[in-house]
């Protein structure tokens, strides 16, 4: 364990309060693991075809409940949104408030300390656009013998649009989401006039250094006539100050690359971005990263920086995964996928029997948590947890 990740553990248990301090406080979340190859487009037609089957593993079983647990924690469940998100958003992390009274009741949570918009089912951020794909009463235990499974989504009684899906892990109080990558674009008929634009980024890298260009990868779909436009934006911002580093892009096929040269200002700091779709209809839909970004000092050539592993960036520069051609520091060139029409064209990928490397530094948003970010994912939810208003009456 690194100092960092010692900090933010002994950090948060400083600010829990009492009433969340359950025998699994400090357990890691176990979340939903993707594929790897999941596709970056997935395209549903529902005139083939209403179903959408989906692949995901699991790093291990967890079904050791406690006893001051709520009877049915420890599961998954699956959701859609009708838009994506930046790191910097905290997706509601509670369904229902039948979910916050069952985790009131073992006192894991003040649910007075609860807000309307901390509840999907009283949000007004999501209202009208979250749905779900599993039931509240059939969260999965989380075992190899169910995410070998997979789970197959009903598309049928949807709106037509763009939609992410999120695993959710039911573990009272601190619920986490794992987002699928990529974008499901569920139509009706090949008229792209009928249906609003879609988007996603595949770029996973997590930094770059602040001399170099970094390209953001992903795929859309939309129109003939369509654009791009990429935005980046410090985090902590309330709300968010975007800012331009390409416009009005014309959009060719269904995938794009975009240069990312990162300004002066943005060196040192890490950095939100965005990349915006729109139709000649002006329909638009806005597509983030799953990681945030950190812009190190320098350039990879000829540079340690970020090298060190007491350095206080979020990521681990000397762990990417790189060739030797690049130092291992340079952008990610993971693909962008394919389409698929009424089926995941993902396969492989992160099995329900292996998981992904849990030894490897968190980053990105903790809301939204990867396997390594789980043991302390619930850092960020207590930050944001002590500013929130009581719920009104």
């Amino acid at each position: 364990m690194t100092h960092r990740t010692q900090a933010l553990i002994v950090g948060a248990l400083v600010m829990v309060p009492a009433v969340a301090r359950a025998g699994n406080g400090l357990e890691p979340r176990t979340p939903v693991v993707w594929p790897e190859d999941t596709a970056c487009l997935t395209v549903v037609d529902r005139v083939q075809e209403v179903m959408l089957h989906m692949n995901y593993g699991i790093p291990f079983e967890d079904i050791d409940v406690t006893v001051d647990e709520v009877a049915d924690s420890r599961r998954h469940q699956f959701f859609a949104f009708c838009r994506d998100h930046s790191r910097e958003e905290f997706l509601p992390i509670w369904v229902t408030w039948k979910d916050v009274d069952a985790a009131a009741a073992k006192e894991l949570v003040d649910p007075l300390a609860v807000d309307d918009e901390d509840v999907l089912e009283t949000s007004t951020v999501w209202k009208d656009c979250w749905f779900r794909i599993s039931p509240d009463d059939a969260r999965r235990p989380i075992t190899f013998a169910e995410a070998m499974k997979g789970v197959d989504w009903d598309t049928s009684g949807l709106p037509t649009g763009a939609y992410i899906v999120q695993g959710y892990t039911w573990e009272p109080w601190v619920n986490i989401y794992s987002q699928r990558p990529g974008v499901i674009h569920v139509v009706e008929g090949p008229d792209l006039a009928a249906v609003g634009p879609a988007a996603a980024i595949s770029t996973k890298l997590d930094y770059t250094f602040a001399e170099d260009p970094f390209v953001v990868e992903g795929c859309a779909r939309a129109l003939p006539g369509s654009t791009l436009s990429g935005y980046w934006a410090k985090t902590g911002g309330d709300p968010l100050e975007w800012v331009p580093f390409v416009e009005g892009v014309p959009l060719a096929g269904e995938s794009f690359l975009l240069p990312f040269l990162p300004p002066p200002e943005a060196s040192g700091q890490t950095v939100t971005l965005r990349v915006d779709v729109v139709d000649p209809m002006q329909r638009t839909f806005s597509a983030y990263p799953i990681n945030l970004l950190t812009i190190l000092p320098g350039s990879a050539e000829g540079t340690t920086t970020g090298c060190n592993p007491e350095a206080s960036f979020i990521g681990d520069p000397c762990d990417t995964g790189g060739d030797a051609s690049t130092g291992g520091h340079g952008p990610s060139s993971s693909g962008s996928g394919g389409s698929s029409n009424g089926a995941d064209a993902s396969s492989g990928g992160a099995s329900a029997s292996t998981g992904p490397d849990l030894g490897s530094e968190p980053s990105g948003c903790s809301c939204d948590a990867d396997p390594a970010s789980a043991t302390f994912a619930w850092a960020g939810i207590v930050v944001v947890g002590l500013r929130r208003r009581r719920r009104a009456t």
